[in-house]
């Protein structure tokens, strides 16, 4: 999938519009209480996250999900395992265009790198539940509410604003 070929391009779709992506991994064995996940980042570096789900069939079990992505935007994928909400294995992250299929066999990594990332994510969640310790509670607002028809309607706007932060 890393190269296109132009003769197989949907030219009805633009670039750009969204297209259901299907995402199949194989040759994986996952225990009990194990969950495989497809991660992904776009080209602006939004990351989303995806629970796949198994597919048996007589011969093997596929894992599976659905993903809607912008049709020929890059992207940068993994694969990560976890059990009990920790990750165990990650694959190695892969760049492609998004297109209507991404097959992947599972490779693992081992890479050092991963390893760092996974302990800077958890003193950043140790960090922000330390914050959440720290911030005082929020005060109850209780403000006469106005229709939105009449003049004060800027005023009614900020003192819903004021109340969400």
């Amino acid at each position: 999938m890393s190269t296109i070929n132009p003769l197989f391009l949907d030219s009805t779709k633009p670039i750009g519009d969204k297209v259901v992506t299907n995402v199949e991994l194989i040759d994986i064995l996952l225990h009990d209480g194990d969950f495989v996940y497809f991660e992904i980042i776009d080209q602006s570096g939004f990351s989303q996250r995806f629970a796949l789900q198994t597919i048996a069939t007589k011969k093997s079990i596929k894992y599976k999900a659905e993903v809607w992505l912008k049709y020929q935007y890059e992207i940068q994928y993994r694969f990560v395992i976890e059990s009990e909400g920790q990750p165990l294995y990650v694959s190695s992250m892969r760049k492609t265009r998004a297109g209507h299929i991404i097959s992947e066999k599972w490779e693992p990594c081992f890479d050092a790198d991963l390893v760092v990332e996974k302990k800077a994510d958890k003193l950043s969640l140790r960090r922000t539940e330390f914050m959440k310790e720290l911030r005082p509670p929020q005060e109850i607002k209780t403000h006469s509410s106005k229709p939105l028809f009449k003049p004060q309607f800027f005023e009614q706007i900020r003192t819903l604003l004021d109340d969400l932060m």
